[in-house]
């Protein structure tokens, strides 16, 4: 995994290797049982409300951790099959509508994402890159300031991810 300090560009940079080509590792994202094997924190039990992978659809997801329940949402807005996907995130509720991030920060609302994909060889990289959405100063400095465990988390998915494209093999 490479990565660049959020502090320095005020987004978040990262890239992952997969052992698979790039058709494999993108359906895992299109597909709502390949989400629901792979996708959230490694310490709770994360399950597919709903996923409507097109431009302008939404993946709404559940996730508990030992009986506390959150809930976040993608809206797609712009997806190249095998090569890019671009949504932006939040933490959602029951009903996929925004809101506050459940901790003790005062982190943006929304996230853009954008996942370009490539392959050489039979492997694929993922490089993302992810931004606050119209965040005040505030937002933004809290943003930044969780560099290093946001890197640790997606790092943490992407692993999931990688355990579940092995078993596709």
């Amino acid at each position: 995994m490479n990565t660049k300090p959020t502090s320095e560009t005020g987004e978040l940079h990262m890239s992952y290797e997969f052992r698979a080509p790039k058709e494999l590792v993108f359906n895992a994202f299109s597909n709502a049982d390949a989400l629901g094997e792979w996708w959230g924190p490694v310490e709770s039990k994360n399950s597919v409300i709903k996923l409507d992978f097109k431009p302008g659809g939404i993946f709404h997801f559940k996730m508990d951790f030992n009986g506390q329940i959150s809930y976040g949402r993608f809206l797609f807005s712009k997806i190249q099959p095998y090569d890019l996907l671009e949504f932006t995130n939040a933490f959602a509720d029951a009903n996929a509508k925004v809101v506050k991030a459940p901790f003790d920060i005062q982190l943006p609302l929304e996230i853009f994402y954008r996942l370009v994909f490539t392959e050489h060889n039979g492997k694929t990289t993922i490089t993302l890159t992810g931004r606050p959405v119209n965040a005040s100063p505030e937002e933004q400095e809290a943003f930044n300031s969780i560099d290093a465990d946001m890197q640790q988390g997606f790092g943490a998915t992407f692993k999931q991810l990688s355990l579940y494209l092995d078993q596709m093999a």
